[in-house]
Order: C-alpha cells, then sequence, then structure tokens
C-alpha cells in the first residue's frame, strides 16, 4: 500500500502539472502556426541542450548523492549555478537574454525536483511541480499576448524559479570553507568516474532527446519541427506515467525495495499506452488542429517508442542505483548515432515519417544495447 501512495503521491502532481502544461501547449498550437510553433521548441531545445552542458551535477546524480545524504551534492550545484550564471551574463551582452535565462531557470529546476525525490518528499514534490506548470501556463499565456514567442520563454523561465529556494536554502546551510572545500574535492576525486560518466550520458541523452529539433529545421524546415514538436506533446502525455514511476523507483533501487511485480505492470500498461497512441490521438487530432495535417502519421508511429522507453527507465534505475555511469554513457552514444544518422538520412528521404520511423528505432536499440548489457553481465 505504501508503494501505491507514494506513486499516487508523485503522479497527482505530475498529472496536475502536465495536464496544466499540455492545455496551454494545446491552445498555443490552435492560434499560431507551425512554424512559429516549431520555433518555440526550436528555442527550448538549444536552451536544453546547454543546460545539461553547465549541469555537472545532473539531475540524477544529484538524486543519487543526496540520497546518499553525501555533501557533495551542493558542491556540484554551486558548479552549476556558476556556469548557469556566465551564460545568463553572456546572454545580457550578446542579445540573447531570453536564452540565458531560460538556461539558468532549467538548472534550478532540476537541482529541485532532484532533491525532492531523493528526500522522498513526495507531497512537496507533487505542490512544487503543480505550482511550476501552473505558472508556466499563466505566465508563458500573458507573455505570449504581451511579447510574442519571446515572452513565451520568458513566462517558462520564470517559473522555474520556484525552486530558487532550495538553492539558496542549500548553499546558504553549508557554509563551506577551505578545510571542507578540500574534502569535498577529494570527494569528487573519489566518484569522478560516476560523475563524468553520467554527466556524458545525461548530455547525450538530452542531446538526442533535443538534437532531432536542431537537425529537422536545416533538413525539413521550421514548419515540419512545429508538427513533430506537436506529435512531442502527445507522447509525453503518453509516458507520462512511466516517467512518474522511475521517479519513484529510483531512490528506491538504492534502498534496494523495488517490486518485481511494479516492474512486469509498467510494462504491461506501456502496451495499453500504445493502444491510446495510435487509435484515439488521431480522432484529437482532427478536431482540434485542423493546420498540424501531416501529424497523425508521426503519433502513430511514434506512439511505439513508448514500450522501450518504459522499459529503458528500469534499467536506467538500476545502473544508477549501482553508480554505473558508463552503461548508460555508452547507451547514449548508441542512441544518439542512430537519432542523428536517422534524422539525416530518412528524414531526407521519407520526410515527417522518416523522423518518426528514426524517433522509435532510436529508443528501440538504446533498449537492446541495455538488454545485451544485462544478460552479458548475467
Amino acid at each position: 500500500m505504501k508503494i501505491i501512495r507514494d506513486i499516487s503521491t508523485i503522479g497527482f502532481g505530475d498529472i496536475i502539472g502536465t495536464g496544466i502544461t499540455t492545455i496551454f501547449w494545446f491552445y498555443l498550437a490552435s492560434i499560431i502556426s507551425p512554424s512559429e510553433f516549431g520555433e518555440i521548441h526550436y528555442i527550448i531545445s538549444i536552451a536544453s541542450i546547454i543546460s545539461y552542458f553547465t549541469l555537472l551535477g545532473t539531475g540524477n546524480t544529484l538524486t543519487v548523492f543526496i540520497a546518499q545524504n553525501k555533501q557533495i551534492a551542493t558542491v556540484l550545484l554551486n558548479f552549476s549555478i556558476i556556469f548557469g550564471m556566465i551564460i545568463f551574463i553572456a546572454g545580457i551582452i550578446f542579445d540573447f537574454f531570453h536564452i540565458g535565462f531560460l538556461i539558468l531557470g532549467i538548472i534550478i529546476f532540476i537541482y529541485g525536483i532532484s532533491r525532492d525525490v531523493a528526500k522522498k518528499e513526495f507531497k512537496k514534490y507533487s505542490f512544487n511541480i503543480i505550482l511550476q506548470k501552473g505558472l508556466t501556463a499563466v505566465l508563458a499565456y500573458m507573455g505570449f499576448h504581451f511579447f510574442g514567442i519571446e515572452g513565451v520563454i520568458y513566462g517558462l523561465a520564470i517559473s522555474y524559479f520556484v525552486y530558487s529556494r532550495y538553492v539558496i536554502q542549500d548553499i546558504t546551510k553549508n557554509n563551506i570553507g577551505y578545510n571542507q572545500i578540500v574534502i569535498n574535492l577529494k570527494e569528487i576525486r573519489n566518484n569522478k568516474n560516476f560523475i563524468f560518466t553520467n554527466y556524458f550520458s545525461m548530455v547525450i541523452q538530452q542531446f538526442t532527446t533535443q538534437a532531432d529539433k536542431i537537425l529537422i529545421v536545416p533538413i525539413l524546415g521550421i514548419t515540419i519541427l512545429g508538427n513533430y514538436s506537436l506529435a512531442g506533446q502527445i507522447i509525453a502525455i503518453l509516458i507520462m506515467l512511466p516517467n512518474i514511476i522511475f521517479k519513484f523507483i529510483l531512490p528506491n533501487y538504492i534502498d534496494g525495495t523495488v517490486s518485481p511485480r511494479l516492474k512486469r505492470n509498467t510494462i504491461l500498461l506501456s502496451f495499453v499506452l500504445v493502444f491510446l497512441g495510435v487509435f484515439v490521438s488521431p480522432i484529437f487530432i482532427d478536431e482540434f488542429f485542423e493546420q498540424y495535417t501531416e501529424v497523425i502519421d508521426m503519433i502513430q508511429i511514434m506512439s511505439f517508442a513508448v514500450i522501450p522507453i518504459t522499459i529503458n527507465q528500469f534499467y536506467f534505475a538500476k545502473f544508477l542505483s549501482k553508480e554505473d555511469g558508463k552503461t548508460p554513457l555508452f547507451g547514449g552514444i548508441v542512441s544518439s548515432s542512430i537519432m542523428m544518422t536517422g534524422m539525416i538520412i530518412l528524414g531526407t528521404l521519407l520526410q515527417e515519417i522518416g523522423i518518426a520511423i528514426t524517433y522509435l528505432i532510436s529508443y528501440s536499440g538504446l533498449c537492446l544495447f541495455y538488454f545485451l548489457k544485462t544478460k552479458n553481465e548475467r
């Protein structure tokens, strides 16, 4: 019963929060052209990729270290904030303030949710997620009507700062003097393999997640990116429950308390989600998004990726709980290579269908890699 209660607590925040932002993104897509919708997601993709380069302590690394009560998490946070501030100042100087502002917000956001999950403070997690998503919808909506596309970016960035109190609290609480810096640098050296392999793994994973959007623009144009981004919103809804369960299982993997039954039921659930994506989502698209004529076929193909994405979550949590950063790193390289190659070759040959097939093959290839790696270890 405790498992169900904890998952439900996380799920409540994610479902309500995702519901709020999904309604906003769907509303925005319905009143602007696919090219404008694509431009917004193009900017978000650039900011997301850059933000992960600044996050020396990635979200999953922070979750593991905070769960283990290691002060090294605060040291990694300090580094990330410093790098984020440098980019933010550069944005002011070189006239990309909205991107620099969003990058700093993403860094704060990732630390905040990692902290809540690591400490198993699932009620706080739900409250913060709902607050942040609610602010996203309100502020981005207001920003769009006052400033256009840049206003959406400003609204999204400001919403992430609801977690700034965690950053201030943890940095001020852990007053790091010279002796403590020496100790923490030693801790970084002792954990360097896990930190850096997981860092590069998450950079590659984020690059895989966002590079498709970056590559689509020069190959197929911003309008097709708009269609692809709308399809991505549908997939985000479908994988919401597997993502909720991942947030629950990661700290529990560290404690060694993950149920095999939970794994089996989650994977079975992913088949139901594929059914919804293939047969139900086209009805929704036809009804509300007449401008996005090419998106239905994309969604139906991409929906099948929900199954390997769900399975990958369990593999990923298992590797992280053992502080094994190498396997996710090499898996990310495999997945990223498939994504970039497929976007160029299949995207050029088959247009929208090609990039949808590439999306499916990329996550399926990662799942196969994890399976073969685990089988070899056994």
